[in-house]
């Protein structure tokens, strides 16, 4: 079995799991937050998602990397790569900047804008996790 693998695996679908949450749970409970409140808690936010996302990464990208090196399953190699690179580019293209955006207030169009590239970015780690999967099946 490649560990790599595995761990490309186990982290993709951490991710996905992540997503579903923030997608579901967090992002629509920002409509709860008071506009007082509203700086603080998105500083809040944002350092927190950041720590839960940032260490998944690099478990995927080291797995990612790993897989390469050792080889084998090709096909779902570079789809996996491929997906997990869209999503961190759809994040730094553009979530990082609706947030600093979103720092400063919260802003309706904004928040919805935010949501969409989120579930775009979902749909990239369950593509990335699939792919993962079977490679080890």
């Amino acid at each position: 079995m490649n560990l790599f693998i595995v761990l490309t695996l186990s982290a993709s679908w951490y991710l996905v799991g992540l997503g579903v949450t923030v997608g579901a749970n967090t992002y629509p409970s920002f409509a709860l937050v008071g506009n007082d409140e509203w700086p603080r808690f998105h500083h809040h936010h944002s350092n927190s998602i950041s720590w839960a996302v940032g260490i998944a990464w690099v478990g995927q990208a080291a797995g990612i990397l790993g897989w390469f090196v050792r080889g084998g399953h090709r096909m779902a190699w570079w789809i996996t790569a491929i997906l997990a690179f869209a999503a961190v580019a759809m994040t730094a293209a553009v979530a990082v900047g609706l947030h600093n955006q979103l720092s400063v207030g919260r802003n309706a169009s904004l928040l919805k804008r935010l949501q969409v590239v989120h579930w775009l970015r979902t749909v990239a780690w369950i593509g990335s996790a699939l792919a993962a999967t079977s490679a080890l099946l």
